[in-house]
């Protein structure tokens, strides 16, 4: 049981999503669980295994979601006695840990263009799962991408199906040649941490209104980071890409705050 504990926590993280691994580190008494078991828990409020069931793994379970969105490990220490606010006066004791596990950050760059591929390149190299989108097949044998996770050139609708959007593992930027309204249109909506779109001020003007006009939020629209990327570059596509990245990993580090106003 618990090698398939394992299993079902490596291919949700491989999938890009979190997990929580929780196991009892010392149990006294009598308790509902005992020492190392273990179960997983999953972002979705999901789990498998046991420690032991009832109002106690009810409890850790919501202990371990706490933990997966913050993405810090926890602890639990649970004495079951007529103080305790789980019902149960067993007089035992449970402690226990909970490891959460986090996938890479995954950066969707959509648009396999000279910025695009450059930007890949630089995200595999600082770590990141990229996924590259363009509906111009033939790019994805271009020699940036080796190493990206997926290149996807169906239609839009059909590829948001395939990815797993995150509100705190996912960046995304947008940078196609003819598509970009398209792109966030489908994608605004979605779970992610960071949004960007390349292009001038005017074009920016000019797609923002047109979707306000269709009805999308004006507020959500404003969070988008535009024009891309910290103003750092000479105008190269290299020091574009950089720029970009540059961005991505303020808001990755907590730092964004601390340059914007410096």
């Amino acid at each position: 049981m618990q090698v398939e504990i394992l299993k079902k926590i490596t291919s949700r993280v491989e999938n890009g999503q979190r997990a929580a691994l929780v196991f009892i580190t010392e149990s006294k008494g009598s308790t509902p669980g005992a020492k190392d078991s273990m179960m997983a828990v999953f972002a979705d409020g999901t789990s498998f295994g046991t420690i032991g069931g009832g109002p106690v793994e009810y409890e850790v379970i919501n202990q371990a979601l706490v933990a997966i969105k913050e993405g810090k490990d926890m602890t639990f220490d649970h004495q079951l006695n007529e103080t305790s606010n789980l019902d149960m006066i067993c007089g035992g004791n449970n402690k226990g840990y909970i490891k959460v596990f986090t996938p890479k950050k995954q950066l969707i760059i959509y648009g396999a263009g000279h910025v695009g591929s450059k930007l890949a390149r630089i995200a595999i190299r600082t770590n990141f799962d990229v996924t590259i989108v363009d509906p111009r097949d033939d790019f994805r044998q271009k020699e940036d991408f080796e190493g990206i996770k997926n290149f996807y050139s169906e239609d839009l609708k059909a590829t948001s199906k395939k990815i797993d959007f995150s509100k705190d593992d996912t960046y995304i930027v947008v940078c196609t040649p003819s598509s970009d309204r398209e792109v966030l249109e489908e994608v605004l909506n979605k779970d992610y941490k960071y949004l960007g779109m390349i292009g001038s001020r005017s074009k920016i003007k000019i797609v923002f209104n047109k979707m306000i006009e269709k009805g999308f939020d004006k507020d959500l629209l404003s969070k988008i980071y535009t024009p891309v990327g910290l103003d750092i570059d000479n105008g190269s596509v290299e020091e574009i890409a950089i720029s970009i990245m540059a961005e991505i990993l303020a808001i990755k580090n907590d730092k964004y705050e601390r340059l914007a106003n410096d």
